[in-house]
């Protein structure tokens, strides 16, 4: 992965957000009653949750827990419980054909969360494993992700789960907001 303007100016945010993020967490461990924060990322639809990371790969953007370790290029993110993300991008001639082949190649598909314009993301099992697929279109690109939460020893999983889930999405073209292609 080459890095010109535009990696370097990701790796600056990046950066930059993950250093806010821990200055918010200092801050929520000084308060009591402690309450959870949250920051709004600018440019993108976004909230990082405190202790959260944001990273992108091929255009796609999402969140995880900063305890999350990415591999070189971000394409494949692990917890250290085992819970693991992995994304790529796709081209697609058409949305709704491949949410009808994905849908099609996975055949009985256990729990659909969503299946709309904006994501799919459903759920497949397999011997005691659990394993989210979700889709977030982007014109003809779509960023495809493969969840996987160990439920028995992630804290809030079903929060976690929902909050990676909604985290994917295309990575804006300019960002942070205002830095020049």
């Amino acid at each position: 992965m080459t890095k010109g303007p535009r990696g370097n100016a990701f790796t600056l945010v990046v950066a930059t957000a993950l250093l806010v993020v821990a200055v918010v967490s200092l801050a929520v461990d000084a308060q009591k009653p402690e309450r959870k924060q949250e920051i709004k990322i600018p440019g993108i639809d976004v909230s990082l949750k405190a202790g959260w990371q944001l990273l992108f790969y091929e255009g796609c953007r999402f969140a995880v827990p900063a305890s999350w370790r990415p591999n070189v290029d971000a394409s494949l993110v692990l917890a250290p419980d085992g819970s693991n993300l992995s994304v790529r991008m796709f081209k697609v001639t058409s949305w709704s054909a491949h949410k009808a082949h994905i849908k099609a190649a996975f055949g009985r598909l256990d729990v659909v969360n969503e299946d709309s314009e904006h994501r799919l993301w459903f759920e497949i099992s397999d011997k005691g494993r659990v394993q989210h697929y979700i889709d977030v279109p982007n014109g003809t690109s779509v960023c495809s992700a493969l969840l996987e939460i160990r439920a028995a020893t992630t804290p809030d999983a079903e929060d976690t789960t929902k909050r990676i889930a909604d985290s994917i999405g295309p990575a804006p073209e300019r960002w942070p907001p205002g830095v020049i292609k």
